[in-house]
């Protein structure tokens, strides 16, 4: 059947294409007459002055000189190979290689060099600015450098000059703006939203669709609007995981948001702004009248979060991300919170949100790709917040962190990454210069450290023996928060901690603890070499025994004259011992500035953000904030933990009675600011559980230990 008028066959010999049509590799229509339909509309002559260039035959184009390959390098010919045999028998009696392969000229494969290299042609030589969390085509995850899609390759498509390369359902999107020195070419592959409709009913938490309507019921707009105040005010210096321009704040000033900034917001992150600042409603003179009389919508709103983040992780956007890292800060329901420790719930939780911000890029320097400056400066802080998640909680947890240092590499924070709206300089009047976020972040970059130096697999089989090594390496680490503290601004600092901390900001408050939680950490690893552990017991397995039956020499079984096993840990000090008391004397301090630190706790200090933990105590009406690390129920549990073990290893008396001192104290302490601030109820109920079992019965203690602990008080209830 022949083919109409109308479509002549492209690239025909007969009617080649117009030289403009050629040049640009395009189609040539001439089914009209000349000109060509395209040169017709441009304006332009259409000629066919230059024939297309001859091509070589294919047979010249492959074919090798004799000499050429004698001068070839031989493959290895191994057994089972293609090239096995007898090489003698591939060149033919006339000199030429006979082979059921045709030679190739290996001159391709070298790679170009500097001066003669492979260059992108036809790629438009600028880009246009586009935000890649809010395109209308779908939804962005990363290409990885070694994902289906190879990196390498797709830097050699021809996209448009915003980026984009537009298929049918899946999309690619250049990032632009790399590849430059030190930095790979970086694709994101567009996915249209309604291919994972399926997958995000699996998933589905809920009993149907929440929309924003759902959202306006339980909080309604105007109520909204000075929720967001709040958030920006009180959580967004701790936690700065929105974007305040995109807010419609664009001054540094805490004003209020219009209606239509609030109707663009995403739901899920809408209610975990409002439910982070619903605890700080009394600050606020319209919401505290209000929540007098209404009851608060916050575990609704924790609800609609985690249902709608278990639907949308299928099509993430950046507010999947947002949300999820506001969700696990949410505040906890029942006493049992206070005194039981998190559920293996919450670390797995940080690792969909560490995937999630690897899908999305957040891992990678953006501040050179072809993206809106509000995004950019989105996308660094909320790195450095998954980035202090996991490095904080993995140490607190004793967990492997998710995030690896060879697979990121987003600079440090600065200045200009908390501008607000368009980059103006780094004035007061436009960016927060002493954000607490900042000082926190720099402080998860020694708790890393100091997870790596003491605390993986490896180095605690290495150094939990080796106290010469694990002194010299806690000493540097010393050095490293002592450098941190110094950069502190002067009105972070605590000049003097016998002084009290009442009228501080509850930023500082919480920086301290952090920092102090860290120095524990270090005098934690160098205590460990300074006892010797008890030998393991002998295992028997009764199966097994039972089936097998081995003759057992019942003097291995004779314990009689064995030496008393109570006198374990035994601490060695014979030729270490200035440096041990050293060592000692600098915990036991560094235990006794944590006892009045927490003394001096006054609710003007819990009046902020604090993180993870948040609660409204009925009692004293005083908002208390935790961070799993900066001042939570873990850290002061952790302290609890140290100040014991100060105590059951203490080398000889004197020590022993200044551990016995120390933890009497933190207990004391402990029970009276529990009153106000359960927080510590976590580090109490772990002191107080010890106390009832008592330390005799619970550890090994040697003598002088038994001894000094022997005269304490009973306080454990009659069973």
């Amino acid at each position: 059947m022949s083919s109409p008028l109308s479509a002549r066959p492209y690239r025909s010999k007969r009617h080649r294409p117009c030289d403009q049509c050629r040049s640009r590799k395009l189609g040539c229509q001439t089914d009209t007459g000349l000109p060509c339909q395209r040169c017709r509309a441009a304006k332009l002559d259409c000629t066919f002055d230059n024939p297309p260039p001859k091509r070589a035959r294919l047979s010249e184009s492959l074919a090798l000189s004799p000499a050429t390959i004698d001068n070839l390098p031989l493959p290895i010919h191994g057994e089972g190979s293609i090239f096995s045999g007898d090489p003698s028998q591939v060149r033919s009696a006339s000199g030429s290689v006979e082979s059921a392969f045709p030679s190739l000229d290996l001159g391709q494969f070298r790679g170009p060099s500097p001066e003669s290299g492979i260059f992108l042609a036809n790629r438009p030589p600028t880009q246009f600015v586009q935000s890649i969390d809010q395109l209308d085509h779908g939804h962005a995850q990363l290409f990885g450098a070694s994902a289906e899609s190879d990196p390498w390759l797709l830097r050699h498509c021809r996209f448009d000059d915003s980026g984009m390369k537009y298929f049918y359902k899946v999309h690619y999107r250049n990032a632009g703006g790399v590849p430059t020195a030190q930095r790979i070419p970086v694709h994101f592959m567009i996915t249209s939203d309604d291919l994972s409709t399926a997958m995000k009913q699996e998933t589905r938490a809920g009993i149907g669709e929440v929309t924003k309507e759902h959202l306006d019921c339980l909080v309604p707009r105007e109520y909204g609007r000075r929720l967001v105040a709040l958030f920006v005010k009180y959580v967004f210096p701790a936690l700065p995981v929105i974007s305040r321009s995109q807010l419609g704040l664009t001054t540094a000033s805490h004003q209020l948001p219009e209606l239509e900034a609030l109707g663009k917001v995403p739901v899920h992150l809408l209610a975990a702004v409002y439910a982070s600042a619903l605890p700080f409603a009394a600050h606020d003179d319209y919401l505290c009248v209000l929540s007098t009389y209404r009851a608060s919508p916050v575990q609704r709103l924790w609800r609609m979060v985690y249902e709608i983040i278990s639907e949308e992780i299928h099509s993430p956007r950046l507010a999947v991300l947002q949300a999820a890292l506001l969700y696990i800060h949410q505040q906890p329901t029942g006493d049992a919170r206070f005194t039981t420790a998190d559920t293996p719930f919450m670390w797995s939780f940080v690792g969909q949100i560490v995937g999630l911000a690897c899908s999305l890029g957040i891992h990678i320097e953006c501040r050179m790709w072809g993206i809106p400056a509000w995004e950019k400066r989105l996308r660094r802080r909320l790195w450095w917040a998954v980035y202090a998640e996991d490095k904080w909680r993995s140490l607190l947890m004793g967990r492997p962190p998710y995030i690896h240092s060879a697979e990121w590499d987003v600079s440090e924070l600065d200045e200009g990454d908390f501008l607000v709206g368009p980059r103006q300089g780094f004035s007061t009047s436009s960016c927060d210069t002493d954000i607490p976020f900042r000082y926190l972040v720099n402080l998860a970059r020694i708790a890393e450290e100091i997870h790596e130096t003491f605390y993986t697999l490896r180095a605690s089989q290495i150094l939990n023996a080796n106290f010469e090594s694990s002194s010299e390496l806690g000493r540097e680490l010393l050095a490293k928060l002592n450098l941190w503290y110094s950069s502190l601004p002067e009105n972070f600092r605590l000049p003097n901690w016998n002084k009290s901390v009442h009228g501080l900001a509850p930023y500082p408050t919480s920086i301290h603890f952090a920092y102090l939680l860290l120095v524990v950490y270090v005098y934690r690893a160098m205590l460990r070499p300074m006892a010797r552990s008890s030998s393991p017991p002998m295992i028997f397995d009764l199966e097994e025994m039972a089936t097998s039956p081995l003759p057992v020499d019942d003097s291995i079984l004779d314990f009689t004259d064995t030496p008393m096993l109570e006198s374990l840990p035994e601490v060695s000090m014979p030729d270490v011992y200035c440096n041990c008391e050293i060592t000692l004397h600098a915990a036991e301090k560094c235990a006794t500035i944590l006892v009045h630190f927490t003394r001096r706790l006054t609710p003007s200090d819990f009046a902020g953000f604090w993180y993870s933990c948040e609660f409204n105590n009925a009692t004293s009406n005083t908002l208390v904030f935790a961070h799993p690390t900066l001042g939570s129920r873990i850290g002061f549990a952790i302290v609890s933990n140290f100040l014991m073990l100060l105590l059951v290893q203490a080398p000889n008396a004197t020590h022993a009675i200044r551990g016995k001192q120390l933890v009497e104290s933190w207990l004391q302490v402990l029970r009276c600011q529990s009153q106000s601030f359960p927080l510590v109820k976590l580090g109490l109920a772990r002191l107080d559980a010890l106390q009832w079992a008592g330390l005799a019965e619970t550890f090994v203690l040697p003598p002088h230990v038994q001894e000094v602990t022997a005269n304490a008080n009973d306080h454990r209830p009659v069973v």
